[in-house]
């Protein structure tokens, strides 16, 4: 194995989300790579990166779940702790120029950030409003995923600060594509919802460059 060093590694679950950092990856130092979606693949697929890279920093990104009826598609998400709906946890980094960058992002596109507070990581989606309600009471977190907490066990075995920058996809009150006739509707509205969100992934990654400079 050949090893490279790496700055900053951004890390997705799936190749779309990660279609929308691409540009990244052709500056000198910064590395942009997906894991596969769920925690076993995500533990598994930033632990052979972090074998072969070495990153300084990593950044896992893409879309979430909102647990917190405030927050809206295309909200920005970046926690200070991922943690599991069996009550383990694992403190994320927050950065202040990173924060101080999503909320500056955020009020020029019309949007929110919420910076601090939980996002829990689920091995299966919560995919009706009743599922988020009692996953919110049980975790006491704002947005849903199922990988930041497994990155972040990963990053803090290695050594390695972790930092997590979500993008609402699905709000608190709606359900997620299935094949029941209640949510066919969502459906339809799923493919759009995630251009939007990688769209604003994108334009929100255009950013750290500077952040990082």
């Amino acid at each position: 194995m050949v090893l490279r060093l790496v700055s900053l590694l951004v890390v997705t679950a799936l190749g779309f989300e990660r279609a929308a950092f691409d540009y990244l990856a052709r500056r000198p130092g910064w590395r942009v790579a997906s894991t596969g979606v769920g925690p076993v693949r995500a533990a598994d697929g930033l632990a052979r990166l972090v074998r072969a890279e070495r990153p300084a920093l990593i950044v896992g990104t893409g879309v979430c779940g909102a647990l917190d009826a405030a927050l809206r598609l295309g909200d920005l998400v970046l926690p200070a702790e991922a943690v599991t709906p069996d009550g383990l946890r694992a403190p994320l980094a927050l950065d202040e120029r990173l924060c101080e960058l999503a909320r500056r992002f955020a009020d020029a596109h019309g949007g929110s950030a919420q910076i601090g507070g939980r996002i829990v990581s689920v091995e299966r989606i919560a995919s009706t409003p009743a599922d988020k309600r009692e996953l919110a009471r049980r975790s006491e977190a704002s947005a849903v995923d199922q990988e930041t907490f497994a990155w972040a066990r990963v990053a803090r075995e290695a050594g390695i600060p972790f930092v997590a920058v979500r993008v609402v996809l699905d709000e608190a009150g709606e359900a997620l594509a299935s094949w029941r006739p209640s949510t066919w509707r969502s459906a339809l509205r799923l493919p759009a919802r995630a251009l939007r969100a990688r769209r604003t992934l994108r334009a929100f990654g255009r950013e750290w460059p500077c952040w990082r400079s």
